[in-house]
């Protein structure tokens, strides 16, 4: 059983194994418990953890090349609340241009859905690079988007690229999933993403 603090396992976190084992009754140790206020009933005995291996080495991150001619910008636009990136649901963005990045960061702001001040990333535009993306809703547990085809014309400068959009699950959840892309060489081009 992994665990990790503040329910989620993050890449650079340490991994805790906690692992059933015997009691230190049963080993003939003295318990460790701790007589601390519990919400039900204000004194309880905290039963006791029993910690049998630590593993304080961080987890290395593999740098597996991305299988598809773009990179993944998701990371660029995650400053974007929920509440406004499920409003603009389904709408394609081409950014290219700092000042266009800007703009979409400002609308979000005037937006007035966030609670906060649109959380604001680079992204470098030198080169003729082309930040592109939407966000696709949907409901269920998990969402995803299933590339299933990429068509780049350099003679009519054009590049459509079609998704599938995929939500899984019977939870009653609201998705949004990104799919934000950096384009190299194609500020000159039609681009258009597809999504069904």
């Amino acid at each position: 059983m992994l665990v990790s603090l503040g329910g989620c396992l993050r890449p650079d976190a340490p991994i805790i194994v906690i692992t059933a084992t015997p009691s230190p009754e049963a080993l003939g140790q003295p318990a460790f418990a701790t007589n601390t206020p519990s919400a039900l009933n204000g004194n309880a005995t905290v039963a006791p953890i029993v910690v049998t291996q630590i593993i304080t080495a961080t987890p290395a991150q593999t740098n597996t090349p991305f299988p598809y001619p773009w990179t993944d910008e998701n990371a660029v636009m995650s400053g974007i609340c929920f509440e406004a990136a499920n409003d603009s649901a389904g709408t394609l963005f081409v950014l290219r241009s700092a000042e266009e990045h800007i703009r979409l960061y400002g609308l979000a702001d005037e937006s007035q859905l966030c609670r906060q001040p649109v959380i604001r990333s680079a992204f470098e535009f030198a080169g003729g690079r082309v930040l592109a993306g939407l966000w696709s809703r949907g409901t269920g547990c998990t969402a995803r988007h299933d590339v299933l085809g990429i068509d780049r014309d350099d003679d009519i400068k054009q590049i459509i690229i079609r998704l599938r959009f995929v939500s899984e699950g019977d939870c009653n959840y609201e998705l949004v999933r990104p799919f934000w892309i950096g384009l190299d060489g194609a500020a000159d081009y039609d681009i258009d993403i597809e999504v069904s």
